[in-house]
């Protein structure tokens, strides 16, 4: 197939030539997946935060994964009256996960 063996060159060719092009924020799906509670939670660093917003905000996989926990909390929230859990629950619950090898960072 000649016509095969010609398309592959020339992705070859795009490839070397065409610079990498970083992914939105310069996050991967992955990094950005990692980081999305602690997004949502405001608990990043100015600079990562603004790094996961601008991924978030331009990435057509990502940004449904986004809506969906935003509309999973806002849910949760109208369900409980805004009602914070106690710090004695998220302290039972950070030993139980320690326990099974969870690590908190």
């Amino acid at each position: 197939m000649k016509w095969m063996d010609e398309f592959r060159k020339l992705l070859r060719r795009v490839r070397d030539e065409v610079p990498y092009l970083s992914p939105p924020g310069g996050l991967s799906c992955q990094e950005t997946v990692e980081l999305l509670f602690e997004w949502l939670d405001e608990e990043l660093e100015p600079e990562l935060d603004e790094r996961v917003a601008t991924h978030l905000e331009s990435c057509a996989r990502c940004y449904p994964l986004l809506t969906f926990e935003r509309a999973f909390r806002e849910a949760v929230a109208r369900a409980t009256g805004n009602e914070k859990a106690p710090d004695e629950l998220k302290e039972r619950i950070m030993e139980s996960l320690e326990t099974e090898g969870f690590r908190s960072s």
